[in-house]
């Protein structure tokens, strides 16, 4: 059901809504650089999403081809993922930008910082944890890692702000019920 509704309920459930979709943008844009970058090194176009799927099966890690439930799982990881650091960067962008005033181009910036900061924590102190090969895969490749963070977090960052300063994204503002 769609309505309007005005007030702190609605601006925050639209922030939540918002900054999942940021993430999910973000993580496709995020996953479509390491595929193609995977692809030209000769790993294969799949491997980003076999190294993922490593978190639950280390095996997974040493797919190639096509093997349908890795793939799937790996890709449920991955925009899980995308989406939760989305709505945790949307939540943390609305308390600063109440106090800075801040606009598109520095939300953008925010989000390749909070990019950046993904991949710090993710790479230092995730990773090694619970997916090894992953971790040791991406040390191998610093910087299109690391541009695909900045990528993800520029597209979130820019969606995200674009709906806090306009209260849309391309000219269209919709409330959802629930």
């Amino acid at each position: 059901m769609v309505h309007q509704e005005t007030g702190a309920r609605v601006a925050g459930r639209d922030r939540l809504v918002h900054g999942a979709l940021g993430g999910l943008a973000g993580g496709v844009i995020m996953a479509m650089i390491m595929m193609m970058v995977t692809a030209a090194m000769g790993m294969g176009l799949l491997r980003p999403l076999y190294l993922i799927a490593a978190t639950v099966h280390q095996p997974w890690a040493m797919y190639s081809g096509v093997d349908l439930a890795p793939l799937l799982i790996g890709v449920m990881i991955h925009m899980m993922n995308s989406a939760i650091f989305g709505i945790i960067f949307a939540l943390l962008q609305g308390a600063v930008a109440r106090h800075s005033g801040g606009g598109p181009v520095s939300g953008t910036l925010v989000g390749m910082a909070w990019g950046a900061l993904i991949l710090v924590i993710n790479q230092t102190v995730v990773l090694p944890l619970v997916d090894p090969a992953m971790a040791s895969a991406t040390g191998g490749m610093p910087f299109w890692w690391a541009v695909s963070h900045l990528m993800y977090g520029l597209v979130l960052g820019a969606i995200v702000a674009r709906v806090a300063s306009h209260g849309t994204v391309a000219g269209v503002t919709t409330r959802y019920a629930v």
